[in-house]
């Protein structure tokens, strides 16, 4: 018995290693569920499938990926993402490409509507969003449970952060932004220093059990966690960093100094938003800062080269 057991579990290492085999071994499938939890209504999920890719457009959004295409067979591991957009709401949908191209290299990508929650509620929206999909009966078998990384942007690092055992000290903040008053953007889009931490100990049980075994962060609102805050962070990161972010530096800094383990970190033209998707026409008017660059900045040549180290880096730690 414990024979055919240990010969089992090595069939099924080897099928997670051929999905991911090919530098895309898939196309991408997309569908949205609706979650229950702290007014999140709608949750994009990105999976691979062996169906043809049929382009379509959510509002101003083109979408290259099929819309309930069937699951290819799996098993797949699963990456959870954390949207940036504080007081504004912000969309998962900026994030489509890097969801895209997770999907086509074999994972299973989880991208929760946060609305205008703020990081404790989005901590709760993301565990949400990922019982939901491993109870759904479309993922389930094909879903790997504990092969689970996550991609924060903005303030979608705190999140990560939070979920990966960090504790968010809201204190910390309000002390970072009366001594660093150019931060705007740091200390604007972050969560108010006058919220509620009676609950965090409640919060942090209620999305216990998330198992956490790599971190992509793309320009991470960060300045909320101390060194003491940070020292149950576990899983490795990889961190991006915009040269010229109007993101407050100490959001890189601390990090590579405190976390347990200082994670590589990677400097990439342009500013805060060039990690978010190029902008269709009807945004670009509405949005100049989200969607402009300065001059010289390629912003698809960026994206090509993080999705890419994005992937591998999944790849080599999910394994």
């Amino acid at each position: 018995m414990r024979a055919v057991f240990l010969a089992f579990a090595i069939l099924a290492t080897c099928f997670v290693s051929m999905a991911w085999s090919k530098p895309t071994a898939f196309r991408a499938g997309v569908t949205r569920v609706t979650i229950s939890a702290n007014n999140s209504s709608d949750t994009w999920i990105w999976y691979p499938t062996e169906a043809e890719e049929v382009a379509w457009h959510s509002g101003p959004f083109p979408i290259e990926a099929s819309r309930d295409a069937p699951v290819a067979a799996g098993p797949f591991p699963v990456v959870l993402i954390s949207h940036g957009g504080g007081k504004t709401g912000g969309t998962p949908l900026l994030l489509r490409d890097l969801s895209i191209s997770l999907a086509r290299h074999g994972f299973i990508v989880i991208a929760p509507v946060h609305g205008k929650a703020d990081i404790f509620g989005r901590m709760i929206q993301v565990k949400a969003a990922f019982d939901t999909v491993l109870a759904d009966s479309r993922f389930r078998q094909h879903a790997v449970s504990d092969k689970v990384g996550m991609v924060g942007f903005s303030l979608g690092g705190a999140v990560s952060l939070g979920l990966a055992g960090g504790t968010p000290n809201l204190k910390h903040l309000v002390n970072y932004c009366a001594t660093h008053v150019d931060d705007v953007q740091s200390c604007n889009a972050g969560p108010r220093g006058d919220e509620s931490q009676t609950s965090h100990q409640d919060i942090q049980r209620s999305v216990s059990g998330l198992p956490l075994k790599a971190i992509v962060l793309l320009d991470p609102l960060s300045v909320l966690y101390d060194q003491d805050g940070l020292r149950n962070v576990k899983a490795p990161v990889f961190l991006f960093r915009p040269k010229h972010s109007k993101l407050g530096e100490e959001n890189t800094r601390g990090l590579v100094k405190h976390l347990p383990v200082s994670p590589p970190l990677q400097y990439v033209p342009g500013g805060h938003f060039v990690f978010a998707d190029i902008c269709p026409p009807a945004l670009k008017a509405e949005a100049p800062d989200v969607c402009e660059d300065a001059k010289g900045v390629d912003r698809a040549a960026i994206h090509r080269e993080v999705e890419t180290k994005v992937a591998a880096f999944f790849r080599d730690n999910l394994s």
